[in-house]
């Protein structure tokens, strides 16, 4: 019997895949941000789109709205395909600060989630 293991190596999540609940494929994860105030895990980072890499936007994912699927390997978020593109991103050359709050309440309003820090 398999059990779900409540810690993983963060590096093993890294070129996970992402799919909504429809199970649509929608990225893959690029990183993992720490908050290393609290040791949280504040945000998944998410390519969408794109050819072979080239044109991907990123998403910052709450942590929360991320559901870990480890017997498939993969992560679910709730959010169509559609909406990934009205969604504001970033590029890989311009990150925003993801430690600024007023960003990161943005973010997390965007996704319905909860701050992790309120």
């Amino acid at each position: 019997m398999n059990k779900f293991r409540r810690t993983l190596g963060a590096s093993t999540l890294i070129q996970d895949k992402v799919v909504n609940l429809a199970g649509q494929d929608i990225g893959q994860i690029e990183e993992l941000m720490i908050d290393v105030t609290t040791g949280r895990v504040a945000y998944a980072v998410m390519s969408f789109g794109g050819f072979l890499g080239i044109g991907n936007k990123l998403f910052a994912l709450p942590w929360s709205a991320v559901t870990v699927d480890e017997a498939k390997k993969r992560f679910v978020v709730n959010v169509t395909r559609e909406s990934l593109d009205e969604l504001p991103g970033f590029d890989k050359e311009h990150w925003p600060d993801l430690g600024d709050l007023e960003f990161a309440a943005g973010v997390y309003r965007q996704f319905g989630a909860i701050p992790y820090w309120t």
